[in-house]
């Protein structure tokens, strides 16, 4: 599993408009969730994970794969209307899960 973790700081105001244009549309078979945060003191940054279930070997591969390769560089262009910043993106591999004791 594979987490892509990107923190954009966005026009003041425009957190839905960004929030629908952010969705993928379709949404990749390998995404399992997504988790959309804003900055407690700063509304207009935004954190997304994105969990990817693929291993890091096959990631590459469907990075590159035309097709969604095509429709992810589509769906950044709508997205960059809303940045102001692009202040950190990595891909990490998650390496331990936690959930609260039952």
């Amino acid at each position: 599993m594979l987490c892509a973790v990107t923190v954009r700081s966005i026009k003041p105001g425009s957190f839905e408009d960004f929030r629908r244009e952010w969705e993928p549309s379709p949404w990749p078979p390998e995404l399992r969730r997504v988790v959309i945060s804003r900055n407690e003191q700063d509304p207009d940054q935004v954190l997304t994970a994105s969990y990817i279930d693929v291993e890091a070997e096959r990631f590459d591969e469907l990075r590159d794969h035309p097709a969604l390769l095509g429709a992810e560089e589509s769906r950044l262009a709508w997205i960059a209307q809303y940045e102001e910043a692009l202040v950190f993106k990595g891909i990490f591999e998650v390496v331990e899960e936690l959930s609260a004791p039952a």
